[in-house]
Order: structure tokens, then C-alpha cells, then sequence
């Protein structure tokens, strides 16, 4: 189970739903596009379903709950996840400067380049 902390709440929300979730938020996000989901939900013990508004604003994170997934077998230093990161990261300086370099990227001038 996840907790989906979203706005200034939680839900309780099984894994696979938490990580359905992040990755329709980030599509939504990079259509630029919102969409309303309703998803299932775990509250004081009893399954509901709790609407949510997604889109490129969401900010939203995941945790552990403490009963089900919380361990010291996980390594916190997760190399494996560090430079899964940094490349990203080195992907998308590259795509900007590949725009900035064809003249897609506006600068603080307030024009295009």
C-alpha cells in the first residue's frame, strides 16, 4: 500500500494504482492536458474511491506505508536509481540546448531567438 499525498491530503492507495497514477500525470503533463480519475481508496479501514484532477500542475508524491513496506533491507543510497536519474537529467539539458541551438527556446530578452 502507498500513500498518495495530493494537494494538502493522503489516501491510502495500493502500489500499482500509486504508480498508474504518477505515470498518467506525467503523459498529462507533457500533453499539456488535465483529466479527472477516480480511484480506489482505503480510509479508516473501509474501500472507497476518491476522485482526482490531474494535469501538468499536479504536484503529488507517494510513501510507504509504515505497516506494509517499510524496511532497513532498502538501500537508500540506490546507485541503480542515481544514475537512472542523472541520465535523464543529461537528456533533457541536451534537448534544450539542441532547442536553444535551433532557436526554439525563448530567452529572457522575451523573443525568440
Amino acid at each position: 500500500m502507498r500513500e498518495l499525498h495530493y494537494g494538502t491530503g493522503v489516501i491510502t492507495v495500493s502500489f500499482d494504482v500509486c504508480s498508474a497514477v504518477f505515470d498518467y500525470t506525467v503523459a498529462l503533463a507533457n500533453a499539456g492536458k488535465s483529466d479527472r480519475v477516480t480511484v480506489p481508496v482505503m480510509a479508516g479501514g473501509a474501500r472507497g474511491f476518491s476522485n482526482l484532477l490531474l494535469g501538468p500542475a499536479t504536484q503529488l508524491y507517494c510513501t510507504a506505508t509504515v505497516e506494509d513496506d517499510f524496511t532497513d533491507e532498502v538501500d537508500l543510497d540506490d546507485v541503480k536509481l542515481v544514475e537512472l536519474l542523472r541520465q535523464k537529467t543529461r537528456l533533457l539539458a541536451g534537448s534544450e540546448t539542441l532547442a536553444a541551438s535551433s532557436g526554439l527556446i525563448e530567452h529572457d530578452s522575451g523573443g525568440l531567438e
